[in-house]
């Protein structure tokens, strides 16, 4: 940490010891004695320099040409509605704060770690997101949540009890497959899977009540009344008309370990959903959170192996048999040649989320004219953050207006044509690598440059969109009227990401995202 301000480091010991002290609290305050019984078991687990993973699976664009004018119409939908709610409707940083006090927990070893799988769905039900598989509840049983770096509350819609009744916003007794309508309003309804967690049949399902000292500094609380009959609740309300609303709990997920067993991962702090509505909520199962905030997934199960975890995106254009894979603890792939590291940088308006301090971005090695306090994280409004939950990269006026201008400048000679929610699209058939002889098309060479000398240069169809239209390219590139810019995750795929608290770096290279190393885990596609 050579060179970080005494202050920083201070309040990063500060936060992780407060992590500790956070979960301690919430154990004092669970219902039942055997809330965390095999703790020690999981301790000697990480300690023995086993990790975990969870499968993550891209979007799939889907093939018909109607079908993808739909899904990229629902994808910039989605995205705008989720800027939104990141940049409004949201608890302040002093309340996260709130959630730490003043113990150092011990963090596992190094070398420890666990993976998760993913998957991306693309179509017009997932809008874009990339997907994990995780085992919730005693006994486990698997849930598809989507993948969300910017957000805090890991929540899975369930059913409160074992009688039938109703949950609100769903019908009264869900098939396996329900039937849901596209984000715009507009498509044709679509079927999807559902499951449903019951915390009613997990033994290890441990509900919060309003009398307990844990309920009162956990965010978007509800509560009114000391009673102690009364649960723990939540209600989420953003910009954008989504809602989440349901009941706060502490739950255990079984993990796999790198040496094949498998092992509980005690005292997350679940959102039992009974009320989801607007955007793709009925898309998934939930959200699975990796968020800077304690009561997060990713923070948690960080804090535990190693206070790192990393992830890596495959392109929309894997298949939706594809998997890569979300780590937590060491991952070795990130110490190969190529790596880039820079300082991780928490953002002064999004308290969940951060990213890197971008000084600059270039187009065929020219710097582009952004003004500095679009890029300056100090600034309100400005800087970077990382989130998997967007689908297409979002840059304020001021730097959204240049960079689409220099790439404008390349493809100006092609016919221009409308395609809702995009500003620049093309009458021409991208072939994926930028270079098209036949129309006179060579796009330059698209960098963001970092602190430190990272530097992040996405393919050209990272940056281009083919076929939103049938014979239609747009940029991928969309206009934000509120900082902080995004980058999402079309421009992120293809590379592996780490994030490491203990050390505030980000660290990404490039990669194909194949999961060879998960060929023997007992851990495939939540099965």
């Amino acid at each position: 940490m050579q060179g970080r301000p005494v202050a920083s480091v201070l309040l990063l010991l500060l936060s992780l010891h407060g992590l500790l002290c956070l979960q301690l609290r919430l154990v004092a305050s669970a219902e039942s004695e055997d809330d965390i019984d095999d703790i020690d078991d999981v301790i000697n687990l990480m300690e023995d320099g086993n990790s975990f993973h969870l499968p993550v699976s891209p979007p799939v664009v889907p093939e018909s040409p109607e079908e993808r004018r739909e899904h990229f119409r629902a994808l910039e939908a989605k995205d705008l509605l989720r800027h939104r709610r990141l940049t409004g409707g949201r608890s302040t940083r002093r309340q996260a704060q709130e959630l730490s006090t003043s113990k150092l927990p011990e963090t596992m070893s190094e070398t420890s770690k666990f993976e998760l799988p993913m998957r991306s769905a693309a179509d017009i039900a997932h809008v874009g997101m990339y997907l994990v598989w995780v085992r919730f509840g005693t006994p486990a049983l698997p849930y598809n949540l989507a993948l969300d770096t910017a957000t805090d509350l890991t929540w899975i819609n369930c059913r409160l009890r074992r009688r039938k009744g109703k949950h609100y916003g769903r019908s009264v007794n869900p098939p396996a497959t329900v039937t849901v309508m596209s984000v715009d309003g507009e498509s044709p309804p679509v079927k999807v899977r559902k499951n449903w967690y019951r915390p009613a049949l997990s033994s290890s399902w441990r509900r919060f009540r309003c009398s307990q000292e844990a309920c009162a500094v956990l965010p978007y609380n509800t509560c009114e009344s000391p009673s102690r009959n009364s649960s723990c609740s939540y209600y989420i309300w953003v910009q954008d008309g989504t809602t989440t609303s349901g009941i706060y709990g502490q739950e255990k997920a079984t993990v796999a370990l790198s040496d094949g067993r498998m092992a509980k991962l005690p005292g997350l702090i679940l959102g039992c959903s009974t009320f989801e509505a607007g955007g793709s909520v009925d898309a998934h199962d939930g959200v699975l959170a990796l968020g800077l905030s304690p009561i997060s997934f990713g923070y948690h199960a960080a804090m535990r192996f190693g206070a790192r975890f990393s992830f890596c995106l495959l392109s929309t254009t894997s298949g939706s048999d594809a998997s890569s894979y979300l780590t937590f603890g060491s991952n070795p792939a990130i110490t190969l040649p190529g790596t880039m590291a820079t300082p991780l940088i928490d953002n002064n308006i999004i308290y969940q989320a951060n990213g890197p301090h971008v000084t600059g971005i270039t187009l065929g090695g020219e710097l582009l004219d952004i003004p500095p306090e679009v890029l300056d994280p100090t600034v309100k409004g400005g800087g970077f953050i990382l989130d998997t939950g967007t689908s297409v990269t979002g840059l304020v006026p001021a730097a959204y207006d240049v960079v689409t201008g220099a790439l404008d400048s390349h493809l100006a000679h092609l016919p221009r044509t409308h395609i809702n929610g995009f500003d620049f699209c093309y009458q021409w058939t991208f072939a994926g690598d930028g270079v098209d002889p036949a129309n006179n098309v060579t796009i330059p060479k698209l960098a963001v440059e970092m602190v430190g000398g990272a530097r992040l240069e996405p393919d050209a169809r990272s940056i281009i969109i083919p076929d939103v239209a049938p014979g239609v390219s747009c940029l991928a590139f969309r206009r934000v009227q509120l900082g902080p810019n995004v980058l999402g995750n079309v421009i992120m795929q293809e590379h592996l990401w780490e994030m490491d608290h203990a050390e505030q770096t980000l660290r990404f290279r490039r990669d194909k995202c194949i999961n060879d190393h998960l060929k023997n885990s007992n851990y495939t596609n939540g099965a």
